[in-house]
């Protein structure tokens, strides 16, 4: 996080992402009648929160919609000199939702969609089995998503 600057959000930035999180497609006419602001306070505030790189704003997919059925958390321990290479590899998949790389007993976590039970062992067995350095992997099934935060882990940059 070297080189990281912290931004400064007042109150007014932080109600506004709070309402923007809850519908960022509200309009600033909606924003302003609920902040107490004009539209055009908004409409800068927002522009200042993106320019700063304080909130962005993303299309979130629904997996199930898209015909994946399972989604899955892999930990995996590899050797420390392949830690890079594989997390890197393992980015580029297309159903590799989260990538990251931790302490304790696990080095890599991977999150990913997979549309059968099958896709995943696939997955595990061909490719994550035949990346180098890798010495040992833990798939957890995910059975149900209590709460999900868009961006709650964000790259430290």
């Amino acid at each position: 996080m070297s080189g990281a600057i912290i931004a400064t959000v007042d109150e007014l930035d932080r109600r506004l992402i709070m309402e923007l999180a809850k519908d960022a497609r509200q309009s600033s006419a909606e924003l302003s009648s609920k902040l107490n602001v004009s539209a055009t306070t908004v409409r800068r505030r927002i522009r200042q929160l993106q320019d700063r790189r304080v909130a962005t704003f993303v299309a979130v997919a629904d997996p199930i919609k898209l015909g994946y059925s399972l989604t899955a958390i892999v930990a995996l321990e590899v050797d420390l000199n392949k830690i890079d290479e594989v997390a890197k590899s393992l980015a580029t998949c297309e159903n590799v939702r989260y990538v990251s790389l931790c302490t304790g007993n696990h080095d890599i976590f991977v999150g990913a969609w997979f549309r059968s039970s099958a896709e995943l062992k696939q997955f595990v067995k061909d490719y994550i089995g035949n990346l180098p350095g890798i010495r040992k992997t833990e798939t957890f099934i995910v059975l149900d998503v209590i709460k999900e935060e868009v961006g709650w882990l964000r790259r430290l940059e």
